[in-house]
């Protein structure tokens, strides 16, 4: 089977890196190759402590793609979880790297800041913490993802990660 680049994008706290988890393990248990890129621990990986302008983002966007490509061209299936909101970021993936999927996980406003993961929206909005994509930063949605799942409130992540793997034909 030809390797695949599942790109899990969305806001953050839109479930991201719990769903690629999910995905990682089961197919793992089904005896697939599968590296996970995590976006939080690629910054660790890399040494990137700030850089959350909208250029640094970008730059670090595309350290990630041009990973997930090599990791991928040696066969290997890639599950990227990341913030990575832009327009060209995604446009790159898509000329770059074979079997790319993009994935979307919608959820609104409202129910981020409801969840608030490590206060990240509340102290953005309190002008304590800048640079958060979503509040001060503009996010570039996905203009035609391959698979979109609104993460507002029903589904779980065992279900969401189910769906994807189906839909992928992993």
């Amino acid at each position: 089977m030809t390797p695949k680049v599942l790109w899990i994008t969305g806001l953050p706290g839109s479930g991201k890196t719990t769903t690629a988890k999910l995905i990682c393990e089961q197919l793992k248990h089904n005896g697939k190759q599968v590296i996970l890129l995590d976006g939080d621990e690629m910054r660790r990986v890399f040494g990137v402590a700030g850089g959350y302008s909208i250029e640094e983002r970008k730059q670090l966007s595309y350290q990630y793609s041009r990973l997930a490509k090599m990791i991928s061209d040696q066969g290997h299936n890639v599950i990227v979880s990341t913030v990575s909101l832009f327009h060209e970021i995604h446009d790159w993936n898509r000329k770059n790297i074979n079997n790319y999927i993009e994935i979307y996980l919608d959820v609104d406003m409202e129910t981020l800041k409801k969840r608030d993961q490590g206060q990240l929206y509340s102290s953005a909005q309190n002008g304590t913490l800048d640079k958060v994509v979503g509040i001060n930063i503009a996010a570039e949605t996905p203009q035609n993802p391959d698979i979109r799942i609104t993460n507002d409130t029903q589904l779980d992540a065992t279900s969401i990660a189910k769906m994807i793997i189906k839909s992928c034909n992993l």
